[in-house]
């Protein structure tokens, strides 16, 4: 038979083979799989690099967040002169990274199916980080730069507030632009990639730090006018804290006085020992919740006594009893109301000094801005009698103040501010207005001292009160960490450290002497957890076995026990946290320590 031809035997009839046609068949299909494999091959080839770009831009843009925030640990001014050190470096990252979401692979896959919507989210995350760099934070430094060049006062003497004033409103209004773009930004359509995801929201997550050190440098700005009595005359409460016997808010007040502003002139008056106040002032503003927690259960005299009124962390509410103690007492108040409070701790008024210069006190003792604190905190128990101690510290206090408010200049008064905001981070120095206008730039900077009732920001409190009649706290530490373990879960570890090792030859008003509850060089803590707004707290527990109390608080929660902690010996807490979906990372707030060192670790990298 022909080789041409083939018999098909089912249908009985004689084929003709094709076999070019078979083998252009096979080429065909050859030709297809290849380039579907090299298709393949090149999609998978290019999706690596979009990935590898997106995590590019990512670290691109935190270098930029971290040029944008490095500093904001320092006062104010640091800050503002490392943000212009470093913004060059800033503005090239984010033109980096905006570069390369507008090259040619970003430009294709803005028109995939699938991936269109990802690509343009990052293209437009990259866009608004670089405006925020090029457009936005100069002219912070433009409008801060002409206050602190400015003069604090006419050539007539009158106080020259037109550069803060007109700071302040460009400050405004820059604060409000920068957070409207952060915004825009978080509300851009998530990536359905899980890199592109990751990119976009560490970066959104993290641009939220740059807009609250711009609230917190600008933000004292805002309240200086106010401060300095350019619209009118105000009162201010001033309470000089001693805390060797800690409480929540600090220590116990020992020294109050008060002073007035009027067109950037202050006066201060004379300061009292804080037991020659009217009694039982503050009585009416204590809530059954606070006189359950604070008198009942911790056996403060809370409302009772004006040294303590700061065993309440909140300060709006400390400031409040405060004002009721100065109303209530004829020497001061009369009747009449203060329009706000400030509070030094020891370490706050190291900062004063710091900012006026040594000063020397009656007996020839010279205070310097690298002993003030531990001389209050410390060594003062040890050098004046318990009879001599109330009117030996409240001379210092006096003395200090007075010290830091007079002769004011427009740089010592910048230098002052930096001050404030420096203390509040650690809760050293507190500032409450009952001017409502005031009030939300004093959130904004930290020296509000206000638990936070916000859920959508938690703030976890670790609060503790020193239950042995000495001046341990010098040798109390706080490390703690605060670490992600879910979308929405944090576990928190809290440890209280007695720093003394021996107490052989230390004096008593130091170490305290023994008693029923603790002995001599002992810790004895009453330890305060506030549950965050809108979170739960689960899986409690106290290493030493103290027994814990669940305690209702407003609309909060408190966890409170109390613990004995020996020589070189320590306590650990340990709890989780759920916050409420959506919320930010969770912070954490505590009770001022003898310095600024917080403490505090954060890890948010699950």
């Amino acid at each position: 038979m022909d080789a041409d031809y083939s018999y098909d035997y089912a249908s009985d009839t004689l084929r003709r083979n094709r076999p070019g046609f078979k083998r252009a068949q096979t080429v065909l299909v050859i030709v297809l799989l290849a380039v579907i494999f090299v298709g393949a091959g090149a999609s998978y080839y290019s999706y690596r690099r979009l990935c590898d770009q997106a995590r590019r831009i990512q670290e691109l843009e935190q270098d930029a967040i971290k040029s944008m925030t490095t500093g904001a640990s320092g006062t104010p001014s640091d800050y503002l002169t490392a943000l212009k050190n470093n913004l060059s470096a800033a503005q090239n990252s984010t033109a980096q990274a905006k570069a390369i979401t507008h090259s040619g692979l970003w430009n294709i896959y803005t028109h995939v199916h699938g991936y269109s919507t990802d690509a343009k989210t990052l293209r437009s995350m990259t866009d608004i980080m670089d405006s925020i760099t090029t457009d936005v934070l100069p002219q912070y430094t433009t409008a801060l730069d002409g206050v602190s060049g400015a003069s604090l006062y006419n050539a007539d003497g009158s106080l020259n507030v037109t550069p803060i004033t007109d700071a302040v409103t460009r400050i405004a209004s820059m604060n409000d632009g920068l957070k409207q773009q952060i915004d825009s930004m978080d509300a851009l359509a998530d990536p359905r990639d899980q890199t592109l995801y990751d990119a976009y929201e560490k970066v959104v997550d993290s641009s939220s730090s740059v807009l609250v050190q711009m609230q917190s440098l600008s933000g004292l700005y805002e309240f200086l006018p106010n401060l300095l009595g350019a619209n009118g005359p105000r009162t201010y409460i001033v309470l000089g804290e001693e805390t060797g016997m800690g409480l929540a808010a600090g220590g116990y007040i020992e020294s109050v006085g008060w002073m007035t502003a009027q067109n950037g002139t202050f006066n201060v008056n004379d300061f009292y020992s804080s037991d020659l106040w009217a009694q039982n002032a503050g009585v009416a503003d204590v809530t059954g919740d606070q006189n359950n927690l604070f008198n009942v259960i911790s056996g403060i005299s809370y409302g009772s006594a004006f040294s303590s009124i700061t065993a309440n962390p909140n300060f709006p509410e400390v400031a409040q009893q405060a004002n009721d103690f100065w109303s209530a007492t004829d020497f001061a108040g009369h009747g009449t109301d203060a329009d706000g409070v400030i509070l030094f701790d020891p370490w706050a008024l190291q900062q004063l000094v710091a900012v006026s210069g040594d000063v020397t006190l009656n007996g020839g003792l010279k205070l310097t801005a690298d002993d003030t604190a531990q001389f209050l905190a410390h060594d003062i128990y040890d050098s004046v009698d318990a009879d001599s101690f109330a009117k030996y510290y409240t001379e210092i206090v006096d003395n200090i103040v007075n010290e830091a408010f007079a002769n004011m200049t427009m740089d010592k008064l910048l230098k002052l501010s930096d001050a404030l905001v420096q203390c509040a981070e650690g809760r050293h120095a507190y500032v409450w207005s009952f001017h409502s206008e005031d009030q939300a730039t004093l959130r904004a900077t930290k020296l509000a001292g206000e638990f936070s009732t916000d859920a959508k920001n938690p703030v976890v409190g670790v609060y503790n009160q020193q239950k042995h009649t000495s001046a341990m706290d010098w040798y109390l530490k706080r490390v703690s960490t605060v670490t992600k373990t879910a979308d929405q879960t944090y576990h928190v570890r809290f440890e209280l450290n007695n720093t003394l090792g021996s107490a052989v030859d230390m004096p008593s008003a130091i170490v305290g002497e023994a008693n029923s509850e603790a002995q001599v060089g002992h810790q004895l803590q009453r330890v305060y957890v506030y549950t965050p707004a809108g979170s739960t707290i689960n899986n409690f527990s106290v290493q030493s076995g103290a027994q814990v109390q669940t305690v209702p608080l407003g609309s909060t929660t408190v966890y409170t026990f109390q613990t004995d902690i020996g020589m070189a010996a320590n306590d650990v807490i340990e709890f989780d946290v759920t916050c409420s979906q959506g919320a930010a990372n969770l912070l954490l707030d505590q009770s001022p320590g003898s310095s600024d060192d917080l403490g505090v670790t954060y890890d948010y990298g699950l």
